[in-house]
């Protein structure tokens, strides 16, 4: 995690860089562009892909980590408070869950309930689905940043274990992004 508690982030050198628009600017200095196979409608398509999972694949995390209460109560919460010392380990998630209930509140999540957070997951990873098809990335044989961050969140909700299931089972309905997950991790991820 970055010195501002912020993921993803990349130490280059002297330099920290977090969260992922910031980590692609800097990359594309240095002269890395993982768009540059792309027109401009695909790299537009791709930016809207990108929004899609912010706008649903984040909101259901967040949803179910800090508003299912078993999740929360099992896991978030002494999770986020591990670090810090009585009383600040009860303090700071707390204030934590009540920032993200205000969040999720503004965009409208914070009264949906899990079937409908489920549903919200289910068709984000329809359309997902559905680009990806038979690819082996999201835009041919080339990754792009939507790999990397469909990959970031796909494969935490599958791998992670949590008292409860329903997003990794809504996941393992698609074929295609459980094995395009098994491709990345084999890919860049082993040994």
């Amino acid at each position: 995690m970055s010195s501002e508690g912020k993921v993803p982030f990349i130490h280059v050198g002297a330099f920290l860089v977090s969260e992922l628009d910031p980590i692609i600017a800097f990359v594309n200095a240095k002269g890395f562009a993982l768009t540059s196979h792309l027109s401009d409608i695909e790299r537009s398509e791709m930016r809207a892909y990108m929004a899609m999972i912010d706008n649903i694949l984040v909101n259901a995390e967040l949803y179910l980590a800090w508003l299912d209460e078993t999740v929360s109560s099992e896991v978030t919460r002494p999770r986020y408070g591990c670090p810090y010392p009585w009383p600040l380990n009860w303090i700071l998630p707390l204030r934590k869950q009540s920032e993200v209930r205000a969040r999720l509140s503004s965009n409208g999540w914070k009264d949906k309930n899990m079937k409908q957070v489920c549903e919200e997951v289910r068709i984000c990873c329809q359309a997902l689905s559905e680009r990806l098809d038979q690819q082996q990335y999201f835009f041919g044989d080339k990754p792009t940043e939507l790999d990397a961050l469909v990959f970031g969140h796909l494969y935490t909700l599958i791998t992670t274990e949590l008292p409860v299931g329903q997003f990794a089972d809504i996941i393992q309905q698609f074929s295609n992004l459980t094995n395009f997950c098994k491709h990345i991790e084999e890919e860049y991820f082993k040994d």
